[in-house]
């Protein structure tokens, strides 16, 4: 039975509050008083803050009919749990970042209206790829994402390094969904349809060889890996990190890269594997087919996360550094991928949950000290643990946790990812993660001993402050919470993205399933 327009929108209120919120953002902008400073501003995180809301009365009212699935739109899109983890995910990023962006000075003059309505747009995409099980739905979404996206990593229009950045995000963003977009085609010819449920039949019943599954795959993972920054194709990443306005990078280091993720494991999971007991969905998977994607992703996930810290030694800029870390912590997550198991899907959720508050926080922490008159350099944090003893302590936290040290939330993170590598085998690959976080160590206490061991004042009152606000503060101590609580107390984490796993896939449309 399928369900009338109205009814489909129904179950898509996240994304109605979102689309009427921008073009309330819009109407504000063009037609709203002259003067409205922050105006513009509040509108948004309202919007978003609303959007939030509903994301997690969804997840109640899913719990209520017991890991109820929606399809919605021609079987082309799913409401479940699984979908909500990310779009809680995309939620809480894009309002924090929504609030961080309504103290710089420099969005404020360039025009927050522009900045406001992209920002929502992106968010809508990260929503849609959350859910989707088409491959033309699955084009539509990551395109909705990224346009915007192109548009706000430029969007500080004199500044040299921002359109430096914009012009490379869009030539690699063009010839990754090009690449990605060819792969899928294939995929149509072979299955006959767009649907994931269609292709997995098809690939499950050998009417491709395999090394034409392969070159598929292979395409359209290099679409997935320019989202989620993997190697090699990772190349745009520090360049577009560093030259876009600071509050655009930790959105496309958290949200978008939350969104890549979202369609990485849906879309293959959902492809190419099966649980190997529908009971148990936390236990191994069976591939579909050739299982040697497997052992191609834990290549890339090596490459990835080596490439990522071993590049970000030489980093004299905070945000470039921050750049490299994003790769490398790509790598980390992909770990949980290789796994084929429900286990290595519970912790790629689980670390990408704390990812966003504790890498959030590292860009805020920038973002305060620039707005407070400093700079990006590392030469900039010179003494900060002395000149703000709050930002710099939530600063060391927050580089503490993307190591991977206890008791902060990181660790139990990739601790998690690790368990699930050595539970299915893959000893070699936990082994290498493991010495790529000690790796990690070093650039991340480099910082740290600027902050503290350099520019030590003499005197007490040598000591300059650097006052950032109780804005910022506000908000750091906002993303300071989860990393520490997660670390001590994270069971309802673990839960929550236990239940997420046990529905996302295989994603099969109740017409389907009515005729076994």
């Amino acid at each position: 039975m399928q369900l009338g327009v109205l009814e489909n929108l129904s179950f898509m209120t996240p994304e109605v509050l979102l689309t009427v919120t921008q073009g309330a953002v819009v109407a504000l902008e063009v037609w709203g008083p002259k003067y409205k400073k922050g105006l513009v501003a509040r509108l948004a995180a309202t919007g978003l803050g609303a959007t939030l809301l509903m994301v997690i009365l969804t997840y109640f009212e899913l719990e209520a009919k017991q890991r109820t699935r929606v399809f919605l739109f021609a079987d082309s899109f799913v409401v479940d749990p699984f979908s909500m983890f990310f779009k809680l995910v995309a939620a809480v990023s894009a309002f924090l970042v929504a609030m961080f962006a309504s103290k710089v000075r420099k969005i404020e003059a360039q025009g927050e209206g522009e900045f406001y309505s992209l920002l929502l747009v992106t968010t809508l995409g990260v929503f849609l790829m959350s859910g989707v099980t088409d491959l033309v739905g699955l084009v539509v979404a990551i395109e909705t994402l990224s346009i915007p996206s192109y548009v706000l990593s430029g969007f500080y229009k004199r500044d040299r390094g921002s359109s430096e950045a914009s012009l490379k995000y869009v030539l690699f963003g063009a010839t990754a969904s090009g690449s990605m977009v060819l792969g899928m085609s294939y995929l149509y010819g072979l299955a006959g349809t767009t649907s994931f449920q269609g292709i997995s039949e098809a690939m499950a019943s050998g009417r491709a060889d395999v090394l034409s599954t392969s070159l598929m795959l292979g395409l359209v993972m290099i679409g997935f890996g320019f989202k989620i920054s993997a190697a090699p194709f990772h190349m745009w990443t520090p360049d577009v990190y560093e030259g876009s306005p600071t509050a655009v990078t930790a959105y496309l280091s958290t949200a978008s890269k939350a969104g890549g993720f979202a369609v990485l494991i849906r879309f293959f999971y959902s492809i190419l594997a099966r649980p190997e007991s529908a009971a148990n969905p936390m236990g191994p998977w069976l591939p579909v087919g050739d299982p040697s994607w497997t052992s191609l992703v834990a290549v890339i996930a090596v490459i990835t996360m080596t490439i990522g810290n071993l590049a970000a030694y030489r980093q004299t800029n905070v945000k470039r550094l921050l750049a490299y870390s994003s790769i490398a912590h790509a790598g980390y997550i992909l770990l949980g991928f290789v796994t084929l198991s429900g286990l290595g899907i519970m912790s790629m959720l689980f670390y990408i949950a704390v990812y966003v508050f504790m890498n959030l926080g590292a860009f805020l922490s920038v973002i305060a000290v620039t707005e407070a008159g400093g700079g990006e350099e590392l030469s900039d944090f010179r003494g900060l643990g002395w000149r703000s003893p709050f930002l710099g302590m939530a600063m060391a936290a927050f580089l503490f946790s993307l190591t991977g040290l206890p008791p902060l939330a990181g660790f139990i993170g990739k601790f998690y990812l690790f368990a699930a590598l050595v539970n299915q085998g893959w000893i070699w690959l936990a082994v290498i993660a493991a010495l790529n976080s000690a790796v990690s160590l070093y650039y991340y206490v480099k910082v740290v001993k600027t902050m503290y061991l350099e520019g030590i004042p003499r005197h007490q009152g040598d000591v300059v402050p650097l006052r950032i606000g109780t804005h910022f503060s506000i908000l750091l101590f906002i993303c300071l919470v989860p990393t520490i609580v997660f670390g001590i107390y994270w069971q309802p984490l673990q839960r929550l993205a236990e239940w997420s796993v046990g529905v996302s896939a295989p994603v099969e449309a109740p017409k389907a399933t009515a005729g076994k």
